[in-house]
């Protein structure tokens, strides 16, 4: 019965081990396009309007992420678009007082999470009309 428990908690240790990851740049998420932050401050003459803000966090354990998110600045965090640039290739990002370029680097992996409301509204309008059919049936 000790052989037993003793084999147990040597498991349980070994499968509770914790990682983290270390990223590789500071990014954000904008409509599905991340892009990465620059050290490059950007003037506040050539700010243009807000077009977004982080709204979720990158997951440190396992890389995820969705929606507008970020891996390291905090939720609320404001982008705006950079005049004279396209908004799909430049942001700039708010970083404490100072705003920061940020440059399109790749499109976001894809996640349900991003369409859920979608995925939601089509199982409630399917929910209403199988409802309907129902009722209809029983009817007749």
């Amino acid at each position: 019965m000790r052989r037993v428990i003793a084999l147990a908690l040597l498991f349980l240790s070994v499968s509770l081990s914790a990682q983290a990851l270390s990223w590789a740049y500071a990014f954000v998420v904008l409509d599905g396009r991340v892009y990465e932050v620059m050290d490059v401050a950007v003037l506040e003459d050539d700010l243009g309007a807000v077009v977004g803000k982080v709204e979720t966090l990158a997951d440190d354990m396992d890389g995820s992420y969705y929606g507008d998110a970020s891996n390291m600045y905090p939720l609320g965090t404001t982008y705006r678009k950079v005049n004279g640039e396209a908004t799909e290739d430049v942001l700039a990002v708010e970083d404490g007082s100072e705003w920061k370029r940020a440059e399109y680097r790749h499109d976001a992996p894809f996640s349900l999470r991003d369409h859920l409301d979608k995925v939601a509204y089509a199982a409630v309008g399917i929910g209403a009309a199988l409802l309907s059919l129902i009722l209809r049936r029983r009817q007749a």
